[in-house]
């Protein structure tokens, strides 16, 4: 039996059983409203006091590796993890929330995983000085939460937790089953991006509210012009469509941001100047460096900037002429960061010109077209399940992470070709559902 069959058998199954497990617990026995007055009537169910039991289970996990029983620790320990989501569920299901809660829970995390952490480096299992950095953001993130209105954590916190755990399991799994190489090279860059979350997380937390958003598109102006260094300088494509995709992932936030906390009265420009220089300028760019006649690629290049811009344009145009303050959940054309997506994995992916041209002026007369897209982040995501969404992010961060250390990107460019395809085409999608309903 190979390694990796092992692990199947031996983790992933039983991982997986414990997750669906507390997936249907938790779905059964909060279906009704007597069943939900049930558990609100039980203090030991309450959200606070799950997050209170996590408090020691950390330094247990790390008492059983130290004894010789790694299986037993990192079962025990993903078990502690999974109630993360367990109490999440109750509170908003229940309507359990407390201003308490949104300290006590990452709080309770924090107890998790640092023992971990600070275990391994001290084995030497992780670099030292990276895991040094991560605990320095995250023990200052924690006690600004006594000088902040934010308790809860954002979207920078939630994903470096997330992260942090997949990185104990690798290194688990490392531990138990001898050197992997397909694993193991992840751990440094896994590890790398966790420390980069958690001085965003903290940065996030001491700064006006207000600015969130604003930082949020000027962050993604800078993977912008970034990425047009990449280009014009010669480096592989591939950093620029990388950059692309971090600007993308920013701006999927901003505008949220915008809409929960405020913004400045010129975080709107920031963001149509963001988009621009990202998902136009840079994605033409890498068009058309990508072409074999650079003039083709320069004409090309050029058609998709020009759409982009008269999209963006139109977009803010059309929006103030109907009085919309607020985010919208469907646009007409198809989005500038869809279309980056679906030209940059393009010109990136697929080494045929002619395809490539195809794709790009296809893009780009969809961009300046009336065909109506749902918004990705308010009508697309909501409606896939929190594990999908977070198995899948997990899944691909991993493969990126593996990406990087052997600076091969094959399948993190398919699936990111395969999701470009999925979004150009489901106005179509939508358009034979609706029918069927009719």
């Amino acid at each position: 039996m190979t390694p990796y069959s092992s692990i199947l058998i031996e983790i992933a199954i039983p991982v997986l059983l414990m997750l669906g497990a507390e997936r249907f617990a938790v779905i059964w026995f909060l279906r009704t409203p007597q069943q939900i007055a049930w558990v609100r009537s039980h203090s030991w169910l309450h959200p606070n006091a799950i997050s209170r039991a996590r408090y020691p289970m950390g330094f247990i996990s790390v008492a059983f590796l130290h004894m010789g029983y790694p299986r037993l620790c990192f079962l025990f320990f993903t078990f502690w993890m999974i109630t993360d989501i367990t109490d999440g569920d109750i509170a908003r299901k229940c309507d359990l929330y407390t201003e308490e809660g949104e300290s006590i829970d990452p709080f309770s995390d924090k107890l998790m995983y640092s023992p971990m952490l600070i275990y391994m480096a001290w084995r030497g299992w992780l670099d030292p000085v990276l895991v040094s950095l991560f605990l320095a953001f995250d023990i200052t993130g924690q006690i600004s939460r006594r000088f902040s209105k934010v308790k809860a954590a954002n979207l920078f916190g939630k994903a470096k937790t997330f992260l942090v755990v997949v990185l104990l399991i690798v290194v688990g799994l490392v531990l138990i089953y001898g050197p992997l190489p397909f694993l193991g090279r992840t751990i440094l860059p896994l590890l790398g991006i966790c420390t980069s979350l958690a001085f965003c997380s903290t940065v996030f937390k001491l700064i006006p509210n207000y600015w969130y958003a604003n930082i949020l598109s000027i962050m993604n102006l800078l993977c912008g012009l970034a990425g047009c260094w990449v280009v014009l300088t010669g480096h592989p494509l591939v950093y620029a469509l990388g950059l692309v995709f971090l600007g993308q992932f920013l701006d999927l936030f901003d505008g949220r941001a915008a809409e929960r906390w405020g913004s400045t009265p010129k975080g709107e420009l920031f963001d149509d100047v963001a988009d621009g220089t990202s998902f136009g300028l840079t994605t033409g760019l890498i068009a058309a460096a990508s072409f074999t006649h650079l003039w083709v690629g320069i004409v090309l290049g050029g058609v998709y900037v020009g759409a982009t811009v008269y999209r963006l344009i139109r977009f803010v145009v059309e929006k103030r002429k109907q009085g919309i303050l607020g985010g919208v959940t469907t646009f007409s054309g198809m989005p500038s960061p869809a279309a980056a997506l679906m030209v940059g994995t393009t010109c990136v992916f697929i080494a045929n010109d002619a395809i490539s041209g195809i794709i790009i002026v296809v893009t780009a007369l969809l961009m300046v077209s009336r065909v109506p897209y749902a918004h990705f982040g308010r009508s697309i995501l909501p409606k896939i399940p929190k594990v999908v969404r977070v198995l899948v992010l997990g899944a691909f961060l991993f493969l990126l992470a593996l990406g990087v250390h052997r600076d091969h990107y094959t399948v993190p460019l398919l699936m990111a070709f395969v999701t470009a395809v999925g979004y150009m085409a489901s106005p179509l999608f939508w358009f034979i559902v609706k029918n069927r309903g009719t």
